[in-house]
């Protein structure tokens, strides 16, 4: 187990990006929903700004800058060529494909195809219910599908260097597509067992029980082209340890240090002990939960509450400056470039 271990990512020649929305159908409900998607280009970049619904500002600059999220990408550009991989990122309970846009943006350059859906919500404020334990696995399934068989990026991408990023109940989702078989009844024990678990069992208890009801025995939702994953702040209660112990690809955690809604004694710091050895696990001094979004804009920061503050005297920005290139270097040694034809 590796705590607080701090590698750059390789050298690899960073290249302009390209970004492009597309739409995934559900497999299981027939709906479509959006996926944002970046990937390698030769083409120029330019101020792009978006809506959360993955639509494009069309107001002036100056005011997109205080209410769309803005990133300097080529909109709808060919890729460069060459070969990628593909990296998943599913962001948290009520969150939304642009969360983890810089992290995106910094994979993007350095040689990958990522793709960030936007998971349809499910009841109890979006953490439990079969929308959530068995629709979010299947839905990164589907994008992986689609994106593999898209007719611009699905050529260059090697089948063997998929990953997934997963944030909070993403987290679950990457543990899930991984191979933890995850239970109904290890949520409902988990509060039994930790009341002081207080605001995360607060979160869609009544749900949860509902669903437990409708559910019963969670399907197996393992997707064997994953063939890595980071956690950052991830929902661990629907797995037991011995579940946890059925990951056997490569894994990068991170927990928060000041993490009020999924406490890392036992979320982050127990799957860090569950997983097979050579997990890495890094715990962030002074970070709370949502310190692993990308800071919103402006007029945005407002609407998002909590999701858009961390404790006092840390410096979101600052974090991901670090934990970027350390996600990008991970997943450069985890999942190397073929050389095979």
């Amino acid at each position: 187990m590796l705590l607080g271990v701090a590698l750059a990512a390789d050298a690899v020649p960073s290249s302009n990006v390209a970004y492009r929305r597309i739409d995934v159908q559900d497999a299981a409900t027939g709906e479509t929903f959006p996926v944002a998607l970046w990937y390698p280009t030769h083409a120029p970049s330019a101020p792009l700004f978006l809506t959360g619904s993955l639509s494009a500002c069309r107001l002036p600059a100056m005011l997109c800058r205080l209410i769309a999220f803005e990133m300097q990408a080529a909109s709808n550009a060919p890729p460069a060529p060459g070969k990628f991989g593909l990296i998943v990122i599913s962001h948290g309970a009520g969150g939304l494909a642009l969360n983890h846009r810089d992290l995106a943006m910094a994979l993007a350059s350095h040689g990958y195809v990522v793709a960030a859906p936007m998971h349809a919500r499910a009841g109890g404020n979006d953490i439990s219910g079969v929308g959530v334990w068995v629709g979010r696995p299947k839905q990164v399934s589907r994008v992986i599908d689609t994106v593999l068989e898209d007719p611009g990026v699905g050529s260059h991408i090697q089948r063997e260097r998929i990953g997934i990023v997963g944030h909070s109940n993403g987290g679950y989702t990457a543990l899930a597509v991984a191979g933890a078989k995850p239970s109904t009844d290890a949520v409902i024990a988990h509060c039994r067992q930790h009341p002081d678990d207080v605001k995360f069992c607060a979160y869609g208890d009544a749900a949860t029980r509902e669903a437990t009801r409708k559910v019963g025995d969670i399907p197996d939702v393992r997707d064997p082209r994953v063939r890595a994953i980071v956690l950052m702040a991830p929902n661990a209660a629907p797995f037991i340890d011995a579940a946890l112990a059925m990951v056997v690809v490569p894994v990068r955690l991170y927990g928060a240090e000041r993490d009020d809604l999924t406490l890392v004694r036992y979320h982050a710091g127990r799957v860090a002990k569950a997983l097979p050895p050579g997990t890495e696990y890094r715990l962030v001094k002074g970070a709370g939960h949502f310190s692993f979004v990308a800071r919103f804009p402006w007029a945005l920061r407002f609407v998002a509450g909590e999701a858009a503050q961390d404790p006092e005297g840390f410096d979101r920005d600052a974090m991901h400056e670090v934990i970027n290139p350390e996600i990008v270097g991970f997943f450069d040694r985890k999942l190397p470039v073929s050389t095979r034809p």
